[in-house]
């Protein structure tokens, strides 16, 4: 049976040190010991991107049939799922920090090898977390560095401060596509599947679910894919710099992430707490989910509370809550991939739109992009205090119709939709 933590009668610790499990490594401090890039636009920057250690895996998550349960009004569903993966695994290995990408309906993290037993313990509980409480199905794969290393790829990871709390993972190298494949291919994938046999422990503690939609205020949400096609790192590096530079120039400079200070608005009384009650207590129904939904409720409202009121309680701190949830939020990445999710307004998507048009015209790069009025925001809170990361992908599907469309351009570049490194 499948142990999933994080239940409503947990304590949390709100310092935001981890606890240690023991000495960390040298290896298993890679990451925390990368130097920080403090500019975005350093994403392009192929030379910026140290490689990932030998010992270590990439790991890679998503929802089998993620587009069918999309159009069955389901994303949020999707998201959960894509988010809870990345909580489990880095509850697991609480003593370090992780690389990670959230890719909308899954995941792609990077663990030491030392570990890969716990990772795998937290993935099949997330496994069984998506069959139980959610009816889908998770894939859950592992892919040795090493052996896309002896395949001829690169597996690059770079350290980006987000804001004065948190630093996010970006991805490089054509290892990150090729562990794709593999996991994805009909024939061998099987082999990298995490086994249905062992332990199962899935701490989902940390997960929260509990802002309304974050309602456009420029006039649309776009979840956006841009994917370099040049195998010269010069050019793909050349591409990606002009098309980060056409959207700051449409931007005029304008902070266009979704969650702004006037747009926060948790979820009331009579909310939908449903997604965040089935991850945290592993069922769609029962006295588990029923004290998960009640628990969720109530935090709610006292967030909402003292918020209203400027108020602080319990570690909780409102005001200063609200700000740093804007800073720490997820809206832009880079994993051979450049990912966005941006409140534009018409004018400003015509410009960004005339420029990857034009580009892709000249067979420099494909793109998708999904339009919709609001987007949706998935919280991985390890402290009220700083160390709280949110997830942000738009409504009605984001990323993942955006990855539809950016395969239905490679597609008709003659390119297989496979080379899309995630999605």
């Amino acid at each position: 049976m499948a142990k999933v933590l994080g239940s409503p009668s947990q304590t949390r610790d709100t310092s935001g040190v981890p606890e240690a499990a023991g000495p960390v490594s040298q290896s298993e401090g890679f990451f925390r010991e990368l130097p920080e890039l403090s500019e975005f636009s350093q994403a392009a920057e192929l030379q910026k991107y140290a490689d990932a250690p030998p010992s270590w895996h990439v790991v890679i998550t998503d929802v089998r049939g993620s587009t069918r349960a999309i159009e069955a009004g389901r994303y949020r569903d999707v998201n959960a799922l894509g988010v809870s993966s990345i909580v489990a695994v880095q509850n697991a290995l609480s003593d370090l920090e992780l690389p990670y990408v959230f890719g909308g309906d899954g995941a792609t993290l990077l663990v030491p090898g030392s570990r890969l037993t716990r990772v795998q313990a937290a993935l099949r509980g997330v496994r069984r977390m998506a069959r139980e409480a959610f009816e889908l199905e998770l894939r859950a794969a592992t892919v040795a560095v090493a052996e896309l290393r002896s395949a001829g790829e690169r597996v690059g990871v770079a350290r980006f401060r987000a804001s004065p709390s948190i630093s996010l993972a970006l991805f490089a190298g054509g290892g990150f596509a090729r562990a794709e494949r593999w996991v994805k291919d009909a024939t061998a994938g099987g082999r990298f599947e995490v086994s249905a046999e062992g332990e199962e422990a899935a701490d989902l503690e940390g997960f929260e679910c509990r802002w309304r939609p974050l309602e456009s205020r420029f006039g649309s949400v776009i979840s956006l894919l841009v994917l370099a096609l040049s195998e010269s790192d010069g050019e793909r590096e050349a591409t990606y710099k002009r098309s980060i530079a056409a959207i700051e120039r449409a931007l005029a400079g304008r902070d266009a992430r979704p969650p702004h200070l006037d747009g926060l608005r948790m979820l009331g009384l009579f909310g939908d707490f449903s997604t965040e009650a089935r991850v945290r207590s592993g069922s769609a129904s029962g006295p588990a989910f029923e004290a998960a939904r009640a628990a969720a409720r109530k935090k709610s409202l006292i967030g909402r509370g003292l918020m209203a009121l400027k108020q602080s309680a319990g570690g909780f701190e409102g005001e200063r809550y609200r700000a740093e949830l804007v800073e720490n939020t997820d809206f832009r990445k880079f994993d051979e991939t450049l990912r966005m999710v941006l409140d534009v307004s018409d004018p400003e998507l015509d410009e960004l739109l005339s420029h990857l048009r034009r580009e892709h015209a000249q067979g420099l790069l494909v793109y998708g992009m999904h339009r919709s009025k609001s987007a949706l925001m998935t919280c991985f809170v390890r402290a009220y205090r700083g160390n709280h990361l949110h997830f942000v992908d738009g409504s009605d599907g984001g990323y993942a119709l955006a990855a539809k469309a950016l395969k239905a351009q490679l597609s008709a570049a003659g390119r297989g939709p496979s080379e899309l490194p995630l999605g």
